[in-house]
């Protein structure tokens, strides 16, 4: 269920075991590209844009594990986003669902100046998907996510800046396809070596084709002191 801090979770995670980092929002456009497109009608009641939400995951999933089963097998890949839905993931996968109260879901979506029914439609999401309630601090849900993964024993011998730099070239595809993308700065991992770094670099998306054309990764390495 989306606006549980679910990425803000997964990516702690990723960063902190040196783990691939899968995020289905940042597929969001290359998506609706593999399958023609599709618009959402704002104007549909809130249990039709339910519905539809489903329908949407139900569409998309071939394209996830197509898309997962293209990565790497090593390091283990941390799935996150809104529409993976119980009912998709497999019997026996490592899975964490959270369910957001419904005021945190009016208070986040009024922060982000969402349409009142699409906040609608996410507080019926959260009666149909069953999850952890998200009634404790960011720091505290995360280690208690952690704590239903067996994360400790996995190996740490990854190649950490090729693993952040393809989860920055699939963030930056994200912003080429998005029509509402106005050149803003936005979030990119650090791809620097040091095991469980957890830092960003905040750079446009003409700022980091610059970068990777020039071959030149030194920006995309968070400073330090």
């Amino acid at each position: 269920m989306e606006l549980g801090g679910k990425t803000s979770i997964s990516r702690a995670l990723a960063y902190r075991w040196d783990l691939q980092l899968y995020n289905v929002d940042h597929r969001t456009y290359d998506h609706a590209e593999r399958l023609g497109g599709h618009t959402p009608d704002w104007s549909r009641t809130p249990e039709q844009l339910a519905d539809d939400f489903v329908a949407s995951a139900r569409r998309r999933w071939p394209l996830v594990l197509e898309d997962l089963s293209a990565l790497p097998p090593s390091p283990a890949v941390i799935a996150e986003g809104p529409f993976l839905l119980p009912e998709l993931v497999p019997e026996g996968a490592q899975a964490v669902f959270r369910d957001p109260t419904e005021a945190r879901i009016r208070a986040t979506r009024a922060e982000r100046g969402s349409l009142p029914v699409i906040a609608d439609r996410d507080v019926l999401l959260a009666t149909r998907i069953p999850g952890l309630p998200v009634d404790r601090p960011l720091a505290e849900m995360t280690e208690l996510v952690a704590a239903r993964f067996s994360l400790d024993g996995l190996p740490r011998d990854a190649d950490r800046s090729a693993i952040r730099r393809f989860e920055n070239d699939v963030l930056a595809r994200q912003l080429r396809l998005w029509p509402g993308y106005g050149g803003w700065p936005v979030p990119f991992a650090c791809e620097c070596e040091t095991p469980s770094c957890g830092e960003t670099v905040e750079l446009t998306l003409a700022e980091y084709d610059a970068a990777s054309a020039a071959g030149d990764r030194l920006p995309l390495r968070a400073p330090r002191s």
